[in-house]
């Protein structure tokens, strides 16, 4: 659909981010009050079993279930995407309990720079001079942040790190499933749908027969949980197809010191001095990027 099609609202735009970041934070903040009574596995199994009945719920009020048969070749994506998506949530969720909820953040920014490399070593995607630049600096803000030599790196950044690259792979995963099911209105819910199907899936199998029900405080951070997961990501695509991408992404870096305004509060976390120059290299490298390519972009007329 064309921005034409859908529209172009800053204005509105900027209110989906706003509920967005809301949703993102929120998330973070019911992971860490789940973590501390119910492992990995546990939390993905209930909040993906919560937020595939919400998605079915959805398709089957707009008459578009039966929109979920895929071919073979289309399941091996969606296959691709949600292992790789699983086991970066896996590694995020084992983060949100051992680090501050800053340095999450900030290391899971450098999706977008795992992304572009993976593109560009496996599906032939040029690294043009703007993901150069947001490669070069993510990596020095990744270096301030660990600071390898002058302390003790918690292996739980390196376990963020490794789950960062598994969201690169779902990133360009997504990408293709987007472009194999273009035309279909209920893309992004079927690929939620197959994202929570199978990540429950995945959650279950190896703690089959162990598991149990959450108790009633668990219930409601779960349901918060698959509520502001699903919210977030919606909310963020309604803002990408009002407005364009140079506009919306920069907004969602404001969830760095929201978050760290938050952890402040509710966890009295504090902030280094390490964290916050890191936190701002792997920004300003993403920025600067998202900034370059969509200058070449117009250059060549795809403005």
């Amino acid at each position: 659909m064309s921005r034409a099609e859908t529209g172009h609202n800053t204005a509105l735009a900027v209110l989906w981010m706003i509920v967005a970041l809301a949703c993102f934070c929120l998330l973070a903040i019911a992971s860490r009050e789940l973590t501390a009574s119910l492992g990995t596995l546990d939390i993905l199994f209930w909040r993906s079993l919560l937020g595939w009945v919400i998605v079915t719920t959805l398709l089957l009020s707009s008459g578009g279930l039966a929109a979920v048969r895929m071919p073979r070749r289309v399941m091996g994506w969606h296959l691709l995407r949600n292992s790789s998506h699983f086991f970066g949530q896996c590694a995020w969720l084992m983060a949100i309990a051992a680090l501050p909820l800053a340095e999450v953040f900030a290391l899971e920014f450098t999706t977008p720079l795992w992304a572009a490399l993976l593109a560009a070593l496996f599906m032939g995607e040029s690294l043009s001079r703007g993901r150069w630049i947001s490669l070069v600096l993510g990596l020095l803000g990744v270096l301030f942040i660990l600071r390898p030599g002058a302390a003790v790196i918690n292996p739980a950044s390196l376990v963020l790190l490794a789950g960062a690259i598994g969201f690169g792979v779902s990133v360009i995963s997504t990408r293709r499933l987007t472009q194999l099911l273009h035309g279909n209105g209920q893309t992004f819910l079927i690929i939620l749908f197959y994202m929570t199907a199978m990540q429950a899936c995945f959650s279950l199998l190896p703690v089959i027969g162990e598991m149990q029900l959450p108790d009633s405080r668990n219930w409601l951070w779960l349901l918060v949980a698959a509520i502001t997961a699903l919210a977030a990501h919606y909310c963020l695509s309604r803002a990408l197809s009002l407005a364009d991408a140079a506009v919306v992404m920069p907004m969602d870096y404001l969830r760095l010191p929201l978050i760290m305004l938050l952890a402040w509060l509710i966890y009295g976390e504090t902030v280094t001095l390490s964290l916050v120059a890191g936190s701002a290299l792997i920004v300003a490298g993403n920025a600067a990027g998202l900034f370059l390519e969509a200058r070449r972009l117009k250059v060549r007329g795809y403005g």
